[in-house]
């Protein structure tokens, strides 16, 4: 008996000490996000220029990562989504509104406006394409570490999904009226069932075991430092993959770089901007404005990309590339300051009880 005891407390002592030693990393990745994503840009740039060969050679691989990464980094968000509370989020007429809003008028507007200043029609076609996608692979992942609402983000991003298909020709062919645009619905229809579909089918599956043999108490709680610890590394390896592929274009042409960042930087930052503004007027929650915000800027490059090379030309591709520089250090930025943005909603709320 004493050394069953004995036996049953240094089991306890070493799960407390894995369990305290996983919090204390998904601490250090999460306080050091910003600088750990900069490093996976560079050490793509640098690697993926090294080989560029290989990955030039071997495109099919290296697509099979990339959707191997963004199921990797969507599944542990969907493990915590509650189904159960999507209906409700549907009858959330508000943030619908304004997310549809955010994707399909105001990204690809102001993309349209700033599309000539490239001095290659390939090049801006690419650019507009890029901000008339849906949401991205790794937006879930993104609220799940921003403390956003899953259930209001995966109901705005299906929404965006279906909005999409009717809506990126439309814009296109209002880009270019001379532009004869074939809408290629596979790569869209595809995206969609290896990035939301299967993850959450997935997750679904996982989710509700893990409910029933550890309780409501460990899935909602102490799991989500394990799932945010895998989301985190899974978007670190969906970066690097991304910019490994693209690293010779990226190295080769830095003039349009330059030009795609810069221009994408100011939506992105000026959407993020005007979410935080639109979201307390409207009275948005902190978890809801997240959602929102999160599933607004972070746009599909895969689909882009796709859609680029079979409906435009190699060079339009150019576009979709770059972006997965910029976008998720940025979006990772605003994460990082979780505190003041949450301080102003904090301060919204206590204003509104004391009315």
């Amino acid at each position: 008996m004493i050394l069953m005891s004995t036996s049953i407390k240094k089991s306890s002592v070493k799960n407390r000490s894995v369990k305290f030693g996983i919090n204390r990393v998904a601490e250090h990745v999460r306080k050091y996000l910003i600088l750990y994503t900069l490093v996976f840009v560079v050490l793509g740039i640098v690697i993926g220029y090294h080989y560029r060969t290989f990955s030039a050679s071997d495109k099919g691989l290296m697509s099979n990562l990339v959707i191997f990464f963004a199921i990797l980094t969507i599944y542990p968000s969907m493990i915590q989504l509650k189904t159960e509370g999507l209906l409700k989020h549907i009858r959330s007429f508000k943030p619908i509104v304004v997310s549809l809003i955010y994707v399909f008028v105001l990204s690809p507007l102001i993309a349209i406006l700033v599309a000539p200043s490239f001095g290659n029609a390939s090049v801006a076609s690419g650019f507009v394409v890029s901000n008339v996608v849906p949401a991205s692979s790794a937006s879930m992942g993104y609220v799940l570490i921003a403390g956003g609402s899953l259930e209001l983000a995966t109901v705005l991003a299906v929404l965006s999904v279906v909005v999409a298909v009717p809506a990126i020709p439309l814009i296109m062919n209002l880009y270019s009226s001379q532009m004869h645009f074939t809408f290629p619905l596979a790569p869209v229809m595809t995206s969609v069932l290896y990035i939301l579909i299967l993850p959450l089918i997935a997750g679904q599956l996982t989710r509700y075991p893990i409910e029933k043999f550890k309780g409501k108490e460990f899935l909602n709680g102490t799991s989500r430092k394990y799932l945010s610890l895998i989301t985190m590394l899974s978007m670190f390896s969906l970066i690097f993959v991304l910019v490994f592929k693209e690293a010779s274009v990226i190295v080769t042409r830095p003039d349009l770089v330059v030009y795609l960042i810069g221009f994408q930087s100011l939506i992105i930052v000026g959407i993020l901007i005007l979410s935080l503004i639109v979201s307390r007027w409207i009275s948005l929650s902190y978890e809801d404005h997240q959602a929102l915000a999160m599933i607004s800027v972070s746009k599909n490059q895969s689909v882009a990309a796709a859609i680029a090379v079979l409906s435009l030309s190699p060079v339009a591709a150019l576009a979709p590339s770059v972006i997965p520089m910029i976008q998720p250090v940025l979006i990772i930025i605003y994460i990082h300051l979780e505190k003041p943005v949450k301080a102003l909603f904090s301060k919204q709320k206590r204003v509104e009880t004391y009315a």
